[in-house]
């Protein structure tokens, strides 16, 4: 897949979601996966699984506010279900271990859901330069990984498909595993990376700022 290819399947923007006071940290500090925010504070990364209210870290000198999720929590009796070679804990350390992203031409439920909440922004990047920073490490997801409310779809490891393998390798993948009965769409796309602070801000829209949930 290349550049081009990616736009069209995800927009030529992509949005990652965070707490508004995060934001000051994010400029300075870069984009840091919540796995990669404990061990660095000297917590163990298991201590972050299942997180039902959000989670603040002092890091460096600032606080760092994770996410609750709850919307993993809520499958937590049908996990046997929709989990293939993980628990609901390990699939929660999977997805600690990621940054994750939304595309702007649909398929972001959990982004709309989010935007709900109090003192959520989105901070907008461009397709084109995230595609360069990071091909082929970027994988694209036909679902919200992190969430399992109502009828969980399944998921594995196998769930999140490498840009490199090609646009038809993705669509195709839940298809032939039968959980699936057409061609994928981009719902979700991340990277098991942080992004440091210069390469963040040339990815930024407007640098330095975020817009309003």
């Amino acid at each position: 897949m290349d550049r081009e290819e990616f736009v069209e399947h995800v927009g030529p923007q992509l949005v990652h979601l965070t707490m508004r006071s995060n934001v000051p940290g994010i400029n300075a500090g870069g984009l840091i996966r919540a796995a990669e925010i404990a061990r660095r504070a000297g917590i163990d990364p298991r201590d972050l699984r299942l997180r039902k209210d959000r989670t603040e870290i002092r890091l460096e000198g600032r606080t760092i506010k994770l996410n609750h999720q709850r919307p993993l929590i809520a499958g937590a009796a049908q996990a046997e279900t929709f989990l293939d070679g993980h628990t609901l804990e390990s699939w929660a350390d999977v997805l600690n271990s990621r940054l994750f992203f939304w595309p702007t031409d649909g398929g972001a439920s959990f982004a709309d859901s989010l935007k709900a909440e109090d003192n959520i922004v989105q901070v907008r990047l461009d397709s084109r330069r995230f595609f360069d920073a990071f091909a082929p490490d970027i994988d694209l997801s036909p679902i919200n990984s992190g969430s399992a409310t109502r009828r969980a779809s399944a998921r594995g490891d196998w769930l999140f498909v490498p840009v490199a393998k090609g646009w038809d390798a993705f669509a195709e993948n839940r298809r032939t595993r039968g959980h699936a009965q057409r061609r994928d769409s981009v719902a979700e796309v991340s990277i098991s990376r942080d992004i440091p602070p210069e390469i963040f801000r040339t990815l930024m829209l407007v640098p330095g700022q975020t817009g309003a949930a």
